[in-house]
C-alpha cells in the first residue's frame, strides 16, 4: 500500500493447495500514546503494522467506537464525545469557534457531533441486540413520556416526540428495561405497533390506564396463545388519582388520616371498604364530591385486582418511571433536535442500556468486531435513514386547516 496505508500481509500455506497471500479483514489502526508507538494498556512496543482493529474505510478504532458509545450510554453530547474521541485518537480538528453566514455562532470542527451521531446509528442497534430480550418477560411494565421544547407562545410547549418503554423483570427479580422506541405521537396504533416488536405473551401487564392498556389488550394474547395475560393497573397511580380529587386543603394536610387509610386500601378488601366508607362519610358535610366518583368509578378494579393480587409484584410501574424521568434529566433539552426517529431509537437504546447495567466498553468493543467480521471488515453504511428537510420522521405533521 502507499506510505500511511500500508497493512501486514501474510502467507497462507495449506498442506493440500499452493499457497498464497491475504491481509486480515480488520485492517488496524496504531492507537498508541504521543511519546511513541507504544500500547497505552500494556506498554508493549508495536511495529508498524500493529495495532487495534479497525472498520473498512473508517478513521477510528472499533475499541474507539465503543468508548464513544459507553460515553453516550453515560449521557455525554455527541459534541463532548467526538471531541474528546479525536484528541485520543491523535486526530483532532479546528478548535477555534466559527460563525455563519448569518453571523451565528458555530461549534468549533473538534466539536462537531456528526461523527459520534453516524457510530450511534451504525452500532447502536447492534450493541443493543447483543443484550436484549427477543421475547417478552413474564412482567411487563408499561409507560410513556412526552418530550417538549419551548416556543414563544406556547404555554406547554410544542411536542417534540413521545417515548413508549417497557420494562421486564430478571428471575432475580431486577428490573430492566426490555423495550423502547420514540414516536411522533402517542396512539393506541403506535402502542399496538410496539407491542408488536417483540414475540411471546407476557403474564402480567401493569399500566398507568389510558392507550397502553387499551393496546395490550388487542395485542395480547397472540393468535393460538390460550392463556390471556393479567392487565393491572398502577397501585401509585390508581392512589394519586384519589388523593387528587380530595378537597385541595385536605392534599395538603399530611397530617390528615385519609392519607393514610389510601395508602393500605388496596391491601385487602376491608381496607378499601373503609376508605370508601371514610370518604362517603366525608361527603355528606359537603366538598368531597369528586373523591366519591373517583372511588366508585374505580371500585369494581380495585376489588379485582385485590382479589389477584400477588406478594411479589409487581404493583406499579415505579421503575420505569424512576428511568423515564432519568431520560428527562439526560435528553429533556436536546428534545428540540432530535428529529430523526432512527437515530433517536438508537440513542433511547444505549441509554436504556446504560440504566441495565450492560454497559462494557471492552465486551463492547469485541461485539463490534464480531460484527465486523461477519460482514468482511465493512460497516452498514451511514446515514441510510436521512429524512427530507421539511419532513422530520419524529415530527407529527400539524393537522390541515378546516376549509
Amino acid at each position: 500500500g502507499q506510505p500511511g496505508r500500508r497493512r501486514q500481509r501474510w502467507w497462507c500455506r495449506p498442506g493440500s493447495g499452493g499457497r498464497h497471500r491475504f491481509a486480515e479483514v480488520l485492517p488496524r489502526i496504531v492507537d498508541v500514546t504521543v511519546s511513541g508507538r507504544v500500547c497505552e494498556e500494556c506498554t508493549t512496543r508495536l511495529e508498524p503494522w500493529e495495532g487495534q482493529p479497525a472498520p473498512r474505510l473508517y478513521g477510528f478504532t472499533a475499541k474507539q467506537v465503543a468508548k464513544a458509545l459507553v460515553l453516550v450510554a453515560g449521557g455525554a453530547s455527541y459534541r463532548a464525545t467526538a471531541a474528546l474521541i479525536r484528541r485520543d485518537a491523535g486526530r483532532e480538528l479546528g478548535t477555534a469557534a466559527r460563525t455563519d453566514r448569518a453571523g451565528r455562532p458555530l461549534a468549533a470542527p473538534n466539536q462537531h457531533g456528526q461523527l459520534v451521531s453516524d457510530w450511534v446509528e451504525v452500532f447502536g442497534p447492534v450493541i443493543w441486540a447483543s443484550y436484549a430480550p427477543t421475547s417478552w418477560p413474564a412482567a411487563v411494565l408499561l409507560d410513556e413520556d412526552e418530550f417538549r421544547f419551548c416556543r414563544p407562545g406556547a404555554a406547554r410547549g410544542v411536542l417534540a416526540f413521545v417515548v413508549l418503554a417497557a420494562v421486564g423483570y430478571t428471575r432475580q427479580g431486577v428490573p430492566f428495561v426490555a423495550a423502547i422506541e420514540a414516536v411522533p405521537r402517542c396512539t393506541v396504533p403506535a402502542w399496538q405497533a410496539f407491542l408488536s416488536r417483540l414475540d411471546g405473551t407476557p403474564e402480567l401487564i401493569v399500566t398507568d390506564g389510558g392507550l397502553a392498556r387499551r393496546a395490550a389488550g388487542r395485542v395480547w394474547p397472540l393468535p393460538g396463545e390460550p392463556q390471556t395475560p393479567e392487565l393491572r393497573r398502577c397501585e401509585w397511580h390508581l392512589a394519586r388519582n384519589i388523593t387528587e380529587s380530595l378537597p385541595r386543603d385536605v392534599q395538603h394536610d399530611s397530617d390528615d388520616p385519609i392519607h393514610h387509610l389510601i395508602a393500605r386500601a388496596q391491601y385487602s378488601p376491608s381496607a378499601w371498604q373503609v376508605l370508601h366508607d371514610e370518604i362517603d362519610s366525608r361527603a355528606d358535610a359537603g366538598g368531597y364530591l369528586a373523591a366519591v366518583k373517583v372511588v366508585s368509578a374505580n371500585d369494581t378494579l380495585v376489588r379485582s385486582q385485590i382479589a389477584t393480587r400477588a406478594l411479589q409484584g409487581p404493583h406499579s410501574t415505579g421503575p420505569l418511571e424512576q428511568f423515564l424521568h432519568h431520560l428527562d434529566a439526560t435528553i429533556g433539552d436536546r428534545a428540540a433536535r432530535l428529529t430523526n426517529k432512527t437515530r433517536t431509537d438508537a440513542l433511547l437504546k444505549l441509554l436504556a442500556a446504560q440504566r441495565n447495567g450492560w454497559v462494557n466498553e471492552t465486551a463492547w468493543a469485541e461485539r463490534i468486531r464480531e460484527h465486523l467480521l461477519a460482514r468482511r471488515g465493512r460497516a452498514p453504511d451511514q446515514r441510510q435513514h436521512t429524512d427530507p428537510a421539511a419532513e422530520p420522521s419524529l415530527r407529527a405533521p400539524l393537522p390541515r386547516p378546516a376549509i
